[in-house]
């Protein structure tokens, strides 16, 4: 049983409502999401980002002050067809829409991608492939990269704000 029932319900419903208004930033992934069916998707803009800010960080409200919309969409491997290629696809495509990688990183089978569009980012796409999933991040606007450093290093709970996204959590059902 959920111990927090209407705010389940409150954060669900407001994401539904503005998740179906919904248009992927890149062109890529929305192209992506149209071949292949989310397992799992959640979107985020200004209000629902505030919201998760549980503990009323004031360097949490400067890191998202400026996004505009957050896409986390998950596919999972063994119900979706894709494969490698699609994947290698995917960051052909990115770099072909003007999107450059900042950092790829590995870890433990893990690979991480990043991806920003232009002389001063205002999107970013990231890519997170495991052996059993793979997840996407459509990011519009741009992040305080400072305020997220000084986050980390004073120890910040980002579980709690993981915790609480997952109380908003839907399964893709509208049509892109």
């Amino acid at each position: 049983m959920n111990p927090y029932p209407m705010k389940a319900l409150f954060l669900t419903t407001t994401v539904l409502l503005l998740s179906s208004q919904l248009q992927a930033q890149s062109e890529t992934v929305k192209q992506f999401i149209l071949k292949n069916n989310p397992s799992a998707s959640m979107y985020f803009y200004p209000s629902t980002l505030r919201m998760l800010n549980l503990e009323q960080n004031p360097e949490f409200y400067q890191l998202v002050r400026d996004i505009k919309k957050l896409s986390f969409l998950t596919f999972d491997k063994g119900s979706s067809s894709f494969n490698k290629r699609d994947i290698l696809e995917v960051q052909k495509q990115l770099t072909a829409e003007q999107y450059e990688e900042l950092f790829m990183m590995e870890d433990k089978g893990t690979q991480i991608y990043v991806y920003a569009k232009g002389k001063a980012p205002e999107a970013y796409v990231s890519m997170v492939n495991n052996n059993t999933s793979l997840m996407l991040f459509d990011l519009q606007g741009h992040p305080d990269l400072n305020a997220l450093i000084s986050l980390i290093q004073n120890g910040f709970n980002f579980s709690g704000i993981a915790n609480v996204a997952s109380l908003t959590q839907t399964d893709h059902q509208e049509e892109h």
